[in-house]
């Protein structure tokens, strides 16, 4: 089938965070009927029901780009961390990309600097840290992964508001977007009223920003993505599945890890494993009941599982619904509840 779009202003696009994370509106969705009604982000306590299970994707996002002083012109460069090799050799987005040679170094102090040591087919460069780990480097001088969209430096303010407030570890480029309206006092609310919140991490690579480049969805590959499923996590979600009672997932990263494993496995297992399963219409989910999820790009991968999550014409109709009602759009943008 053809690609999934719609026409969005670019004034809807939300260059900043809401100062209180939950004050966000949410439009709740019913995929069966298609009808859909406006609220805020913490009105979902009064939306859930106290037999639902939430899996949530608890990944860490880093601060992966990096600035450094160097190369053939002295010039400023932009070395953006995607994927690690080895403890001192890792793949980069280098901007400005075709001037940075192989054997070129970008220094971030006299001592600590990294060297291009190949370039690889995508354009990406293979790079070696020196003087102190990449690691050390991105807690030391590194800058939050903002989308491209969002049309500004990142500020002290993304380190805290680009990052869900229940993150533990994981190495993410970009932040699992659905979970950035749960503050701390809603998570609370939430364990209060019953309702149970497990864990699950998916780290989130660049595959999220690929484009669908080719015209109809079946030829299009998505970038593998590693995900982790404790035991603990894994008895709690088939349990769920076994009363047949209601699964939510915490955004199309957290979908993706659930339905990868069950369509590997039959069921959710503990698991160390990576998916590069790409959802468009016509799947069938076999864990996933409901959804969280933000308003996500045009002919995007993400905005083609919701598709096939509520039904093609629903979202088109939904998204139109927001566009027309001026909601705030992608990863500081508002929230969707698909049930």
């Amino acid at each position: 089938m053809e690609k999934i779009t719609y026409k969005l202003p670019d004034e809807l696009i939300a260059q900043f965070p809401l100062e209180k994370r939950e004050r966000c509106k949410l439009l709740v969705v019913n995929k069966t009927t298609g009808e859909f009604k406006e609220h805020v982000f913490a009105d979902i306590l009064k939306l859930l029901n106290k037999d639902d299970l939430i899996v949530i994707n608890d990944t860490r996002v880093q601060r992966s780009r990096l600035y450094g002083v160097g190369g053939q012109a002295g010039r400023r460069c932009e070395l953006f961390l995607v994927d690690k090799l080895t403890d001192d050799q890792w793949v980069c987005l280098v901007r400005p990309g075709k001037k940075a040679k192989v054997g070129d170094k970008f220094y971030f102090s006299a001592r600590e600097f990294a060297q291009i040591t190949g370039v690889q087919a995508d354009g990406s460069r293979v790079v070696k840290f020196s003087g102190a780990t990449a690691e050390e480097l991105m807690e030391k001088y590194g800058h939050m992964p903002l989308p491209p969209y969002i049309k500004r430096d990142d500020s002290p303010v993304d380190r805290k508001m680009y990052q869900t407030v229940y993150a533990k570890e994981g190495f993410s480029i970009a932040a699992p977007t659905a979970g950035l309206h749960f503050s701390e006092d809603l998570l609370v609310q939430l364990a209060e009223a019953g309702i149970e919140v497990c864990h699950l991490r998916l780290d989130i690579g660049r595959g999220t920003f690929k484009p669908i480049e080719a015209r109809i969805y079946e030829r299009h590959k998505m970038d593998a993505e590693e995900y982790w499923i404790s035991k603990d996590a894994a008895k709690a979600i088939n349990k769920q599945l076994k009363k047949g009672k209601r699964i939510i997932a915490i955004g199309t990263s957290t979908a993706r890890a659930l339905e990868g494993c069950f369509l590997k496995h039959g069921e959710i297992i503990e698991t160390h494993d990576e998916t590069d399963l790409f959802i468009f219409p016509n799947f069938k989910f076999k864990v996933v009941g409901a959804m969280i999820t933000n308003f996500h790009l045009p002919e995007s991968s993400l905005l083609a599982m919701v598709a096939a999550f509520a039904g093609t014409e629903t979202i088109l109709n939904a998204y139109n619904f927001a566009v027309t009602n001026r909601y705030r759009f992608y990863s500081y943008g508002d929230a969707m509840f698909i049930e």
